[in-house]
């Protein structure tokens, strides 16, 4: 997003020692879960070496009646991980609509969104979903998603549009794929045999998104022959419009901080009006706007490198080596294996 845009609708926000102290966003995305039944290749998912876990049911409720106290109205059930593998997405999904939350909305790769779990989903209040189906045809799914599924998300897809009309529910059903080298050439394909089923398809083509997968990307994936190396960005809305509640419960700053290098706060011990205005909150936002980045890991997101980089907080991150931190082999094998299929 532009900077002007950003500092445009920063306007009305009080100072405080030259660092802006932002009003609670309209929009917050929770991670039910860390976990992921797939394994993208374009996704650090896979190799993240943070451990596993599902947000605490007593948590994210509180959670949600304090963001919507504040004024947050859009919210979004997903991060890192896939949110249907939590029991308790429906009652979350129900509760955000009781207390009177605008848009509620969802992010799956599909597989589990059985016509069970989709009804239960309709009928919880949801606004919104969206399947994330990275190939048009079975062999390429598995290539992409590690997993052959790619019949029963489109089965799944297909029922989600039917119930939603039968059960007369005014739901966006949308689809999103993520392009690399070897599946870029079926995006015309899967849009004529798919848009008949959604609202809308969004391709786009596979990217350093984090700053965690630039080896990957560049080596094995891109649809270019390289990425650019500075992606042109002069500051990140998310760190200033949204709020990201991780499944620990921390609040961090970025939807695709697989490590917690950006997490500022512990909402198990600290509320979300203190949390999103803390010092390290300010602080990073500063950095932004003042494009004193490096060291951090929107620096290596939004100039597309792979830099030393440090948390923001040691005690809620899962450290790594960024050199080391690294699925090259993984990537390069799930391409040789579908080169021999």
């Amino acid at each position: 997003m532009n900077e002007s845009i950003i500092r445009k609708r920063l306007k009305g926000n009080v100072f405080d020692g030259g660092q802006e102290i932002c009003r609670i966003p309209r929009n917050m995305l929770m991670e039910l879960t860390n976990h992921c039944n797939d394994s993208c290749l374009f996704c650090a998912n896979s190799k993240c070496t943070r451990p596993g876990r599902t947000i605490d049911p007593e948590l994210a409720e509180r959670i949600i009646r304090e963001a919507y106290g504040l004024g947050t109205r859009e919210l979004g059930f997903y991060q890192t991980g896939e949110p249907l593998l939590d029991k308790n997405l429906e009652r979350y999904i129900s509760l955000a609509k009781d207390l009177g939350y605008e848009y509620v909305y969802i992010t799956t790769n599909g597989a589990l969104c059985t016509e069970e779990r989709a009804a239960a989903i309709l009928a919880a209040g949801i606004d919104s979903i969206k399947f994330s189906i990275n190939a048009s045809n079975p062999k390429d799914y598995l290539l992409v998603h590690g997993k052959d599924e790619f019949d029963r998300v489109i089965e799944n897809l297909i029922c989600v549009d039917r119930l939603r009309k039968k059960m007369q529910k005014k739901v966006s059903l949308y689809i999103s794929y993520v392009a690399t080298r070897y599946t870029m050439d079926g995006k015309d394909e899967f849009r004529e045999k798919y848009k008949q089923y959604v609202d809308d398809i969004l391709f786009m083509d596979c990217k350093n998104v984090g700053g965690t997968m630039k080896k990957e990307i560049e080596g094995c994936l891109s649809c270019n022959e390289r990425t650019d190396d500075d992606l042109g960005q002069e500051a990140c809305f998310m760190v200033f419009n949204r709020l990201h509640v991780t499944s620990e419960g921390y609040l961090t700053m970025c939807c695709v901080d697989y490590q917690n290098y950006l997490a500022v706060a512990d909402l198990n011990r600290e509320s979300l009006k203190d949390a999103w205005n803390n010092s390290y909150a300010r602080e990073l936002r500063k950095k932004h706007l003042e494009h004193k980045l490096e060291g951090t890991m929107c620096y290596n997101c939004m100039k597309n490198c792979i830099g030393k980089v440090s948390p923001l907080r040691a005690d809620l991150a899962s450290e790594f080596d960024a050199d080391e931190w690294d699925k090259t082999k993984e990537v390069m094998a799930r391409i040789k294996k579908r080169e021999s299929m």
